[in-house]
């Protein structure tokens, strides 16, 4: 991704099937392996998405999210 972006969340929308973990991992470790992702998916009754101090904002997850949970946003001044 070229310039300033930010992945939006839509957690309600999320379904826990961790593909953007799946995705992140393999791009980032070259293995599927939700474990070593730089996003971390929580589902409860008050459902997480969380980045870890990692993530560059590659929009990876957000690109392969078929539940639009994941939203990749130019920030705008």
């Amino acid at each position: 991704m070229s310039g300033d972006v930010t992945i939006e969340v839509h957690p309600e929308k999320c379904t826990g099937c961790l593909i953007c973990q799946l995705c992140c991992s393999l791009i980032h470790h070259k293995t599927f392996n939700p474990s070593m992702a730089r996003i971390l998916v929580r589902l409860t009754d008050d459902s997480e998405i969380i980045f870890t101090d990692d993530c560059d904002k590659c929009g990876t997850c957000a690109r392969f999210c078929v539940y639009g949970a994941l939203e990749v946003k130019e920030v705008r001044d």
